[in-house]
């Protein structure tokens, strides 16, 4: 995602030649989330696959590219495919493990046998041996790189490979180690709630730390981030979403407190917590109007439609939490889904370079976890 201001045009990224089609030891598990044709259609005129079309349009892109890292000494200096080489386009680390996330994502929706071939091919490459030794590497030297965001979103591909139930994801379990040790230890220096719309917001990342803790079975990282979320949410009242959005939001700090919350509280306890915690969204007087976003092709600004995506799943599974009445907020999800998925723009690399992760995170519903085995 992109974090700094200003526009692409289509000749400022070179593009890494993509391998030739593969279904080599790929079982793909299928998902049914329900959708219907309408709900999966793109304002770009088509489906899921337009979503796959973008990421694979921006994986292996390693112009433009956005590296946040600290130099410590002249050996620093290298480019990309040389210091990260499995997440080395898509403008960013982050992002680049937001594409990867989306292949295998839609390969558990299921694809036609071309695409799909293509998407297995791309992870492949990726995943080789070498590259992802020299990912942990690097990560093993800088403890906090992408902590907390990317690192959580890193959790969500190796889980998702998991659940595809294909060797290719053993090749990630060093990668995901780190990530477990690097969030615990951002966990045992969190003292307070970081309430941003963007990357070091918290509340966000928690809630997928948590995902993949449950979904992992790990008692240590669930016990880590429900208590966390009790010490600094437990008593929080009247969130001040008078303030949102931000002009550079993509996440909205209210509604990802309550998204984290309905993770670790039960029904009632949810909904006694929600009423002093979130008034306004149970009176239905917030969020009423999507967020407008002035320039697609500005990076910062984009985060706007982003914002109106994570909205849409955030309200969609709070209101699937709830015992007792939600259906202002389904109709609040609901608008805002559809504002969105109108923003998604493939021809912005400026968005385009992660929304398409965003969109598909919405339109599959994967707030709903699998049970573990």
């Amino acid at each position: 995602m992109r974090s700094v201001s200003g526009s692409y045009q289509a000749n400022d990224f070179i593009t890494s030649p993509v391998p030739e089609p593969s279904n080599q030891g790929w079982t793909e598990v299928r998902l049914d989330v329900g959708m219907g044709a309408e709900e999966t259609r793109m304002p770009i005129d088509g489906k899921i696959e337009d979503l796959v079309e973008m990421a694979l349009s921006c994986i292996h892109r390693e112009h433009p590219y956005y590296l946040a890292l600290v130099i410590q000494t002249d050996e620093d200096l290298k480019l990309p495919r040389q210091l990260t080489p499995v997440f080395r386009g898509a403008f960013d680390w982050h992002s680049a493990v937001h594409c990867h996330w989306t292949l295998v994502r839609a390969l558990r929706m299921g694809l036609d046998e071309e695409l799909a071939s293509r998407c297995r091919s791309v992870l492949e490459s990726s995943f080789n041996e070498k590259d992802i030794e020299l990912e942990v590497s690097f990560a093993t030297e800088r403890p906090g790189f992408e902590v907390p965001y990317g690192r959580a979103w890193l959790l969500q591909l190796s889980t998702e490979l998991k659940e595809v139930k294909v060797p290719l994801a053993q090749n990630l379990d060093p990668l995901e180690k780190l990530a477990r040790r690097d969030l615990l230890s951002w966990c045992s220096r969190l003292d307070h709630p970081v309430r941003s719309g963007q990357h070091d917001q918290s509340m966000f990342s928690l809630g997928l730390f948590h995902d993949w803790a449950i979904s992992n079975k790990d008692e240590e990282c669930i016990e880590t981030v429900e208590s966390l979320a009790h010490r600094h949410h437990g008593k929080d009242c009247d969130l001040p979403c008078r303030f949102e959005p931000s002009n550079h939001d993509f996440l909205s700090p209210s509604l990802a407190t309550v998204d984290l919350m309905r993770r670790v509280l039960s029904g009632d306890e949810f909904d006694s917590w929600i009423n002093k915690a979130h008034p306004e969204l149970i009176s239905g007087q917030w969020p009423v109007a999507v967020a407008q976003c002035p320039d697609p092709a500005d990076g910062k600004l984009s985060h706007l439609d982003g914002l109106n995506l994570s909205r849409g799943w955030m309200l969609a599974a709070i209101a699937e939490a709830m015992d007792q009445g939600s259906s202002g907020i389904e109709a609040m999800a609901t608008k805002h889904e559809k504002a969105g998925l109108a923003g998604v723009h493939p021809e912005h690399y400026s968005g385009a370079h992660w929304l398409a992760s965003f969109a598909m995170y919405l339109i599959t519903k994967r707030w709903k976890l699998t049970e573990p085995d």
